[in-house]
């Protein structure tokens, strides 16, 4: 998976996971992601892979690997670098509905 496509699922996947968290708080008395702090930051701290290599029809660019990923990569000859890249995206979270009447601190 390239950096691009990483960062992408990973931010529609926290969307897609506030919305259905916040589908059961509200049947269930709670909110999640308050109409009154639901802006947020993801950050991450991700190991990039670069492999140079010589086998035909490899695709050049920046690849996220996950620790014990499965699969088999051959080349004829390759070359890696791995680094570390840390950045956060501000998110601005769906809100979720009002206070429910109950007084408590929604901050994280």
């Amino acid at each position: 998976m390239d950096l691009k496509e990483f960062v992408s699922e990973t931010l529609r996947e926290i969307v897609e996971g506030v919305k259905d968290a916040q589908g059961f708080a509200s049947q269930n008395g709670a909110v999640v992601a308050p109409y009154n702090d639901y802006q947020k930051t993801v950050e991450y701290d991700v190991a990039v892979t670069v492999v140079e290599g010589t086998e035909a029809g490899a695709k050049a660019g920046i690849s996220v690997w996950s620790i014990g990923a499965g699969g088999n990569v051959k080349t004829e000859s390759t070359n890696t670098t791995v680094s570390r890249i840390r950045f956060s995206v501000a998110i601005e979270l769906p809100q979720g509905s009002e206070d429910p009447g109950f007084d408590q601190d929604y901050t994280t």
